[in-house]
């Protein structure tokens, strides 16, 4: 046989096997320029798993990888300085099949934003991770919601964390945090029991306008950790504590609503603060009295060893208007609505009883000036219900005016419009 006829049955042999390894290579081969529901958007090009485009030589620090919506069975390991955003927080979801750690992020600068992360050991974990972003996304079903250790800078925004069976949120030997708009529930089903939201060892830390309900020990706590500030969050329904504060001094804890909880709050050290000195928080067994009439309880309330001098009478609630300044409501009332109209200065709420039994409700307002000059008149349905008590000075600061009126229960259209003077 000749050596030309033996190469081209060689040929013949091989051609099914070398046509296969093609095909495979197709199909496993990271970068798919024209399609992989992962791309990055700074280079163009697509992959077929998270991992794949974070590893690849192109991706560098800097970098978007966004990732279509679908279920991605991944451990996944951010080692860059990457921004990786998902298509939609609930349908873009990262699932640890009971086994795996969801995002394990080993960088700094790192943003993770819309994704749900779901049945993992733990759903996000941050270490030495400084300046990062963690917002938006969704981790229900994992061991621990999120945890952070040894990192400055960081910022936990708008998540949702919930039926973890340990914890929603910890944050460990870190500093200049930020907590802020999560909504944390039901953690801690499990049988070790676990909380909602807690910093350990740590300092600097802002813990504001969260909802931190239904938890199994806390909803909130502290524990070695100092100089944090928790404001204006919502605690309810927890378990063990709504609030605890253990061995951790020189923090500010204010504005917060602390509804049914089993333990309201505690705290053994006086140099922790529970009011700024004009409120205090919101306690829904407060038994005591507002005899002149400001919206602030005239007993101070009892927290552990230390005590709420400035206890509020109704819920704390916060308003943007669309010129961005904050309008702070204190109210017995439910308040249903909040406008505010800019060409006429004019701010408007709808309130009405929380019960049938409620006769006379109550507001404390908290005013920029530089949303509207005061002084401020109150108007109550277009002037058909009378406004029985009205302090138009209950404390001024320099740049906010506050103000208390009451009124006789029942649903009232309330405006509140600069005072309008006339010379005759």
């Amino acid at each position: 046989m000749s050596r030309k006829l033996v190469l081209i049955l060689v040929l013949l042999i091989l051609l099914p096997f070398l046509v296969y390894v093609t095909l495979l290579y197709v199909r496993f081969n990271q970068k798919v320029p024209s399609g992989g529901p992962v791309r990055n958007v700074n280079t163009g090009l697509n992959y077929r798993t998270i991992q794949a485009a974070i590893d690849a030589n192109e991706t560098l620090d800097g970098h978007t990888i966004f990732v279509e919506e679908g279920v991605y069975y991944e451990r996944v390991i951010v080692k860059k300085s990457v921004l990786l955003i998902g298509e939609n927080r609930s349908t873009t979801i990262i699932d640890g099949k009971g086994r795996y750690m969801g995002v394990n992020v080993t960088d700094k600068r790192i943003t993770i934003k819309e994704f749900t992360v779901r049945n993992c050991t733990t759903g996000i974990y941050l270490k030495n991770s400084n300046n990062s972003l963690v917002i938006e996304n969704i981790a229900i079903f994992n061991d621990n919601a999120i945890l952070v250790y040894d990192s400055v800078n960081c910022t936990f925004h708008q998540n949702i964390l919930g039926n973890n069976t340990e914890r929603g949120i910890l944050v460990t030997n870190s500093r200049n945090f930020t907590v802020s708009n999560n909504r944390v529930y039901g953690n801690g089903i499990g049988p070790y029991g676990g909380y909602g939201l807690n910093a350990n060892f740590s300092a600097n830390g802002l813990i504001k306008q969260n909802y931190a309900y239904e938890n199994d020990y806390d909803g909130i706590g502290l524990f070695d950790s100092s100089n944090c500030t928790v404001v204006e969050n919502n605690v309810e329904n927890n378990r063990l504590n709504g609030i605890l504060l253990s061995t951790s001094p020189n923090n500010l804890v204010y504005r917060n609503n602390l509804i049914n909880n089993t333990i309201q709050a505690a705290d053994f050290d006086p140099t922790n603060r529970w009011d700024d000195g004009v409120e205090g928080n919101y306690w829904s067994n407060y038994g005591w009295f507002d005899l002149n009439h400001d919206g602030i309880g005239d007993t101070a309330q009892a927290v552990g060893g230390n005590q709420d001098n400035k206890p509020l009478m109704g819920q704390f609630l916060s308003f943007n208007t669309s010129m961005g300044f904050y309008v702070n409501v204190i109210s017995n009332s439910t308040i249903e609505d909040f406008v505010f109209f800019e060409s006429n200065s004019t701010l408007r709420i709808h309130v009405s009883n929380l019960s049938a039994a409620q006769l006379f409700g109550f507001c404390r307002i908290c005013i920029p000036k530089a949303l509207i000059v005061p002084p401020y008149r109150v108007t109550i349905d277009n002037g058909l219900t009378e406004v029985l008590y009205f302090n138009s000075t209950v404390y001024d600061n320099g740049t906010h005016r506050w103000i208390y009126f009451t009124y006789q229960h029942s649903t009232h259209e309330v405006d509140i419009t600069p005072e309008v003077f006339t010379y005759g």
